[in-house]
Formats: structure tokens, sequence, C-alpha cells
């Protein structure tokens, strides 16, 4: 079994003035030291008063020599044209309202949509600096949400180990299909979870490219999205460099790669309804997707 080193960021980008989408800077390192016990090697890019806080985390659970923090001041100057490229394309309030939900932050956020395009960065920076070899996850610093999907922080003191084959690894909460791209970001349909990404490290220099060049095609037609439908972008571009897997929930990676021993909440019925009623869709067989969309309305009309 390999041993997976673990690659995260966490930076201030406002998120406490987002109307809807508030969120405290402290609630997200509360969210990243429920998993902080994770053996496994981390590096982690941030300011220089998270650094500190990300290392007193982990040297309080022993794994000071598991941890590694870079500093990073002022992030848009790690690539400065895909950040003016981002702010371009949303300084056209056109393509804002080409959303379905102009109000959520990768439709309007340029410096949102940026960081989400930097985790496939941070990981090459990791590797050319010779903090990250092998086979590499990028887990989001508040994964899990702070006991939303696992509960239990204790279990989390583990090695993280699974041998995944050598492609890059992305995990769909729904079957990818051939919708056009200008339709995925208009709807905002969302097909992969983004919050884990795993790949060998040759494969990671070479997702950054395709992703970057992903971003400059959704600009020259005039619209932009974050990392999720730039993975999508390029898994269509290269999907022999890919290995989709189906994921019931956004935080089931783990759990389905390894990670068996984590308690988890049971996933609703009315959800798990849903997905086989558009399995079954997307399968041709309507009849029986028509019937399990009627078990997904009265169970969630039983929830309410």
């Amino acid at each position: 079994m390999e041993e997976i080193t673990i690659v995260t960021a966490f930076f201030d980008i406002g998120r406490e003035k987002w109307p809807g989408f508030e969120r405290d800077n402290s609630k997200y390192v509360e969210n990243f030291k429920f998993w902080a016990r994770m053996k496994n090697k981390l590096v982690v890019y941030t300011d220089q008063e998270t650094a500190r806080q990300v290392q007193q985390i982990r040297e309080s659970f022993g794994l000071k020599d598991r941890t590694q923090t870079v500093v990073v001041d002022d992030i848009t100057t790690l690539d400065p044209d895909i950040y003016q490229c981002m702010e371009k394309v949303l300084a056209n309030e056109l393509a804002i309202k080409f959303r379905r939900k102009p109000a959520s932050p990768e439709s309007y956020i340029a410096m949102y949509d940026y960081v989400m395009y930097l985790k496939t960065y941070f990981i090459v920076d990791a590797i050319e600096r010779g903090l990250a070899n092998g086979m590499i996850s990028w887990m989001d610093f508040g994964y899990n949400h702070g006991g939303k999907f696992y509960t239990n922080p204790l279990e989390f003191d583990f090695l993280w180990q699974y041998d995944f084959s050598a492609k890059i690894h992305l995990f769909s909460i729904e079957p990818l299909d051939e919708t056009p791209i200008f339709e995925i970001v208009r709807d905002m349909k969302i097909y992969i979870s983004g919050g884990i990404v795993i790949a060998p490290a040759e494969l990671w220099k070479i997702l950054l490219p395709l992703v970057r060049r992903a971003i400059f095609s959704l600009a020259s037609c005039g619209l932009m999205d974050d990392d999720q439908t730039l993975l999508i972008m390029a898994y269509r571009e290269h999907p022999e460099f890919f290995e989709i897997h189906p994921i019931e929930d956004f935080f089931c990676p783990l759990k389905d790669c390894g990670c068996s021993h984590l308690t988890s909440l049971p996933l609703r019925k009315s959800k798990k309804s849903r997905k086989t009623a558009k399995r079954f869709w997307n399968q041709g067989q309507y009849l029986l997707a028509l019937q399990w969309y009627f078990r997904y309305f009265v169970e969630k009309l039983r929830s309410r």
C-alpha cells in the first residue's frame, strides 16, 4: 500500500463578506483540526498566522516532522496572467448574468476562481520544491466541514495508504456526459468533487498546463468558472490520463479509497433515490427512472 502525500491551502479571500455564503476564517482552522491527525506527510500553503496555527495543531498531534508550511504573502503574484484573465472576464456583467446562480462566488468573484485554480498550481510547486513526490492528494483545508460527513475526529489518527493506479483520480457526484461546456457553466451543474483529487507527481505536472489552457479557452468565450469545470475540460482533452470514480456524496472518496474505518453519517434515503433515478435516466430506462423520481419526491415530503 502506497502512502499518499497531502497538499492543501488556506488564504483569507474575504469569505466573511460574501452575501449568503459568509464563512468566518477561524471556522476553517477548526475544520482543518478535525482531520489534522492524519499521519501522512502534509504540505500547507497559507499566510504567516495560519501557518503558525497549522504547525501548532500538527505538533499537538505529534506530527511536526510530517508537516511543511509554505507562506505566501500575495497569491496574485503566483500566476498573474491567470488572475488578470479571470478579473477581466468577470468585470463583464454579462458573464455574471449568464450564470443560473449569479450570486454564487464562482460566478462573480475572480479571487475565488483563482484560488480554486491554485490547487493544481500549489501541488506542482510542492513537487518542484521537493516537498511532495509519489502519489499526491489535494485535500481542501476545510474538508468534511468539521464533522458534516465523518463524525469522529479521533478516527483520523491513521496513515492513509491506498494503491491508486497511475492516473489522475477524479470523483464524480454525477455521471459524466457530453453536455457542452458553455451549458455546464451556464447551468452550474456539478459533476466533479473538487475537495479531493489524487495523482502521481508526473501527472500533476501534466494536469497544470491542461487546466491553464482550459481557463484561457473559457476566457476566449467570455466565460469563467472554478476548478470543477476546469477538471472536466482537462478530462475531455486527455481522458487517457484520468480515472473516474462515481461517489454518492462529496466526502465519500476517503471512505471509498482506503479509509473504510471512518464513521460517517448515513446518506439520506431521498438523496440515494434521486441518484438512482438519474442513473436509470442516463441509461435510457425512463420508466424505471420515473418510478425512482416518484419515490424521491415522496421521501423528500416525508423528511420535511
